[in-house]
């Protein structure tokens, strides 16, 4: 099993409150995670919601459950536990505010793959960077063209 770590931190020219909202609505994922649906088990989105994101198609798609331990609308923070059945780990979210329309972004996450060896962490940490950049560079271009 490999333990795989990635941080993507981004530059966002959106206000932080309206980017905070975006990647706290979990169902909303689906709108801009390419090949993704959301389908929410539990909860109204903060803490002790659970939902399953699912990317990908047909038998190569990957559920990924998760559930929501902490979300603070103060401090733009959220954490999440990835519980399986295929990837465990955390998610860490972070907006801070760097003027009245800018912010940054800051995603970490910590998972654990199964039946991955440990020497292939660092090219799936580089793929999932990557991916996740790509999902933030579509979250911002829907979120702008709304405005």
């Amino acid at each position: 099993m490999a333990q795989v770590d990635f941080t993507v931190v981004r530059s966002i020219p959106l206000p932080a409150r309206e980017v905070f909202d975006e990647l706290t609505d979990w169902a909303g994922h689906a709108e801009w995670v390419p090949m993704t649906r959301v389908e929410i088990l539990a909860g109204e989105g903060g803490p002790g919601t659970e939902f399953i994101a699912t990317t990908g198609l047909g038998p190569a798609a990957l559920p990924d459950r998760m559930r929501v331990d902490s979300l603070d609308p103060d401090t733009m923070t959220v954490v999440i536990t990835k519980i399986g059945p295929v990837l465990t780990g955390e998610v860490r979210l972070c907006v801070v505010s760097t003027g009245e329309r800018s912010c940054r972004l800051e995603w970490f996450e910590g998972i654990r793959v199964p039946y991955a060896p440990q020497f292939l962490s660092r090219p799936i940490a580089l793929a999932a960077s990557r991916g996740f950049e790509s999902a933030i560079t579509r979250m911002v271009k829907r979120m702008q063209s709304r405005r």
